[in-house]
């Protein structure tokens, strides 16, 4: 079977380049940052595949099946929004900063501005959190091999983490960048061919426009797809909460790129202000592409799908209808390449989470508990690699939910937790402590309450009370500890 040959030969040459890239990592700083001497098309393509992982092609294309163009237009201008501040408002500064202090982690930089509590409580949130995250791409990856290959879901995510887990674990950062550009022109070409492919089948934009207008689905008129407040899972339409679910979570979705610590550790990474520079054009670009070619799809499902099978049960998990249709409308060959895409976008954002979530648990937690030498904790690393990436796939067995809603969640408290202490770090003359470790409390314990309690009440996502918690408790704080210590002895 050409498809199976074809992830085969992928996943081999993943492992191949990471034991190459093994003989090249020589210590502490290869291990984690590359060297610091990534140029433009590695840290620009790196951070746009370890951005956009299965979820962008089978909860964010997939959603539109559910929710019409509004998710796709939301989710498309918010993804570009958002991907030009990252490179414009944070990697400057932090790039200068991570030099300045030589900081290998985002909780490092935290620690060297607010202190060593700061840097604990941000590296807990990394850990835990991103096992979420890291749930929900082994979960489309098993979905999708499931799919598209008739292999056994257990079986499938136990291939895409032993994978992951090799060329990790030996061959650090410099593997990690390096399969990242591999996977993100992968995930790029595949989401660029997927889009042309629908809309030849469909007979051009125009065609498929006016034919999904003029159809009659279980979502009612075709016309409900392009119209904004129509379209939304059952619960959300009867609570008349259609646009705020929808601006909240792709927002939770997209503003995670100026904050989450997969990310933006790249520009730490980067060789000199000049790749930042070059990077701000480039990522936006790339990003831009792709959204708008993967996060369209979705809506024209509804031409595609009841010709060959029920869409009932696509509307109960819309994560299957972008490998669905890959199927029907690729040849052999072109499903192997829809396939490998797919599967790197899962790789790319897995090695750099497993990556971030073992360094930071070395850097910040072991070694600021007990000193260890270069040696021991390049060890300690590589196995922690291989223990993080098991845990979550032990939980994706059993996922909670759709990817979108897992996803959503983990950015929420992510970029809630650490956006702000990384505005303080980067533009104030005076970086506080108390008000940057109480606001990164108060924003976790905001976003899960709100998830638990008032999510399905509302059905706004926790990211907009979180930030809002984030940013009250930060200013109040900051001006009780200015009041304090203006105050005479």
């Amino acid at each position: 079977m050409i498809e199976i040959t074809v992830l085969a030969v992928y996943l081999f040459l993943m492992v191949i380049l990471g034991i190459y890239e093994y003989r090249k990592t020589k210590g502490m700083l290869d291990y984690y940052l590359a060297g610091k001497n990534l140029g433009v098309l590695l840290v620009s393509f790196s951070f746009f595949a370890t951005y956009f992982s299965t979820a962008a092609f089978l909860g964010g294309g997939g959603f539109g099946f559910v929710a019409g163009f509004q998710w796709s237009a939301f989710l498309i201008f918010f993804h570009i929004l958002f991907a030009i501040m990252a490179w414009m408002v944070i990697a400057p500064p932090m790039k200068r900063i991570a030099d300045k202090h030589g900081s290998l982690t985002i909780p490092e930089i935290f620690g060297m501005n607010f202190g060593k509590a700061t840097q604990f409580v941000a590296s807990i949130v990394i850990i835990v959190f991103f096992q979420f995250y890291m749930v929900s791409i082994y979960k489309g990856a098993g979905n999708l091999l499931e799919v598209m290959l008739g292999i056994d879901y257990t079986m499938a995510l136990l291939i895409t983490a032993g994978v992951v887990m090799v060329y990790t674990a030996i061959g650090g950062f410099r593997a990690v960048v390096i399969t990242d550009l591999i996977q993100g022109v992968l995930v790029l070409v595949g989401g660029v061919l997927l889009f042309i492919a629908v809309m030849f089948y469909l007979g051009g934009p125009f065609s498929a426009i006016e034919s999904l207008e003029n159809v009659e689905t279980l979502m009612g008129s075709g016309s409900n797809f392009f119209e904004f407040g129509k379209l939304a899972p059952p619960p959300i339409m009867n609570a008349g909460m259609v646009i705020p679910f929808v601006l909240s979570l792709t927002f939770a979705i997209s503003i995670a790129q100026l904050a989450s610590p997969q990310l933006v550790v790249r520009f730490v990474a980067a060789k000199d202000e000049r790749v930042i520079e070059k990077g701000a054009i480039l990522t936006p670009l790339i990003i831009g592409i792709f959204a708008i070619c993967v996060f369209s799809i979705g809506p024209f499902g509804w031409l595609i799908i009841p010709e060959y099978d029920d869409p009932v049960k696509y509307l109960k998990n819309s994560d299957l209808v972008v490998p669905f249709i890959a199927m029907k409308l690729f040849p052999a060959g072109f499903n192997a390449l829809i396939l490998t895409a797919i599967v790197a976008a899962a790789m790319s954002t897995i090695n750099s989470l497993v990556h971030v979530i073992a360094t930071s648990f070395v850097r910040d937690i072991l070694h600021n508990a007990k000193h260890l030498s270069e040696r021991t904790e390049l060890i300690i690393t590589r196995l922690s690699v291989f223990v993080f990436a098991l845990i979550p796939v032990t939980l994706a067995l059993n996922p909670p939910d759709v990817i979108v809603v897992i996803v959503g969640l983990s950015f929420s408290v992510i970029t809630s937790a650490f956006l702000l202490p990384l505005l303080s770090s980067f533009y104030s003359s005076k970086p506080s402590e108390i008000p940057a470790l109480a606001s990164m409390i108060v924003a976790v314990i905001v976003c899960i309450v709100w998830y638990l309690y008032f999510y399905r009440v509302y059905w706004i996502y926790p990211v907009v009370p979180g930030l809002i918690a984030s940013f009250i408790t930060y200013a109040v704080f900051w001006k009780t500890e200015r009041a304090f210590s203006a105050s005479p002895a």
